[in-house]
């Protein structure tokens, strides 16, 4: 005893001179207004960060915390642990056909709200199936995504050229005491006749999405000529730009046009009018700039669920994941490499991705507050809604200037959709 109150002295002390020289006040890292306590647990001692006062520095550190912006996950975070060599996104870096990528439609108006009578900018979205927000764009498509190595290849999809495999070793919530052979995911990217002589095929929708696809081509190129692109970007804009160069990227991008059911009819069981005619479809050199690239940075379960883990415990572990975070100190924000969080994710490592986000200006289209989407191959119609940036978290709760809220749990694209209000492409 007389030992233990020897060393736990030396250790306060040691506290106090720390925190005296300011070590420990780092914005990124813990609150100005915290309690650093000594504890004893299962006869180890483990240091507990408490917050005791709420004051105006609380206020800037949450606040801090509940934002983001485009990272270079590859970058060291001062005052955070180095990243290792072996980091899953420093091997996606080394092997560009590692990374996942994606497109999505993002829909947005402008319009008066009925029972404000003020004016808002509004979001398509879809109610969130899987738990871990309340709403998400509904309108992702993968081109090229990891599944389980013994999975079958689902439809539309096909084993990628040549064929590429990732140990599950290797991302940072693997289970680290399992003793068995790690799994492995294999990769698949959509097919290029993915939509063609089928019960989904739509000519139409697909020479505009071909279009589309021309004009982004185009202005890929463009972007990739620009000197001012750091390292992180150029890698990003190279990959996507090789995306696009692939014919089978006209069958993502007709995907995410037809789960948005912006083109779908309005009757399916006839030719009858689309929601939005093509005659009236913007212009695809228009979509082309709204272009905006994000890589999506997910927070995965800790540890990662076996992959034969049922459907009722996956959905346990995002409902009970909050609680088992608090209780092991795990940071819901960020990695211990400083690295931010876009959403919360299910155990598909696939969420980490590099994004292609379409912005559609949807104001003066009329006749879309009953507008349905569609699974990717599915035909039963998906219940969409328009909800504002301000119930989106995107926006302060006035709906006045850009949002300090975390918007994870409310929306999965939550942080791209506010970067892109900041850049400009959808308007307040």
């Amino acid at each position: 005893m007389l030992l233990h109150g020897i060393v736990f002295f030396f250790i306060s002390l040691l506290l106090k001179s720390a925190l005296s020289f300011g070590a420990f006040r780092q914005y990124n890292r813990i609150p100005h207004s915290i309690s650093i306590k000594l504890c004893k647990t299962s006869d180890r001692h483990q240091y507990v960060y408490t917050s005791h006062q709420h004051t105006s520095r609380d206020q800037h550190y949450h606040q801090h915390r509940c934002t983001w912006s485009p990272q270079d996950l590859t970058a060291d975070v001062p005052g955070y642990p180095q990243l290792p060599e072996d980091d899953y996104i420093k091997k996606y870096q080394t092997n560009p056909e590692l990374w996942p990528v994606e497109f999505f439609v993002i829909a947005h108006r402008r319009i008066q709200n009925k029972e404000t009578q003020q004016y808002e900018t509004q979001i398509l979205v879809r109610r969130s199936a899987n738990g871990t927000s309340k709403y998400g764009l509904g309108s992702g498509v993968p081109v090229t995504r990891w599944v389980i190595s013994d999975a079958n290849v689902p439809n539309g999809y096909e084993l990628s050229k040549p064929h590429i495999t990732f140990d599950a070793c290797w991302y940072p919530e693997y289970p680290k005491n399992r003793k068995e052979e790690s799994w492995k995911y294999k990769k698949i990217d959509i097919k290029d006749d993915a939509f063609t002589n089928n019960i989904f095929e739509d000519d139409e929708l697909k020479a505009y999405s071909t279009k589309v696809r021309d004009a982004l081509r185009s202005e890929m190129i463009q972007r990739i000529g620009k000197d001012d692109l750091t390292s992180w970007e150029l890698s990003t804009a190279s990959i996507v730009k090789k995306i696009l160069d692939n014919p089978n990227s006209v069958a993502s991008i007709q995907g995410s046009f037809r789960m948005s059911g912006l083109f779908e009819k309005k009757d399916q069981e006839s030719d009858d009018e689309r929601y939005v005619s093509f005659d009236d479809a913007p212009d695809p050199s228009h979509l082309a700039k709204s272009m905006r690239i994000c890589t999506m940075f997910p927070q995965m379960p800790d540890p990662m669920p076996l992959p034969k883990t049922s459907a009722k415990d996956l959905q346990h572990e995002i409902a009970t994941r909050g609680d088992r975070m608090l209780e092991n100190s795990r940071d819901p924000h960020e990695d211990k490499y400083g690295r931010r969080y876009t959403h919360i994710s299910t155990s598909n490592v696939s969420n980490t991705i590099h994004g292609i986000y379409l912005s559609v200006d949807a104001t003066d289209f009329n006749d879309l507050d009953d507008i349905y989407g569609l699974d990717l191959f599915g035909t039963t119609k998906v219940s969409r809604e328009w909800v504002s940036l301000k119930d989106l978290k995107v926006l302060n709760k006035e709906g006045t200037t850009i949002g300090t809220d975390d918007t994870k749990p409310t929306f999965i694209s939550g942080f791209i959709v506010r970067q892109l209000v900041k850049d400009g492409v959808i308007p307040t």
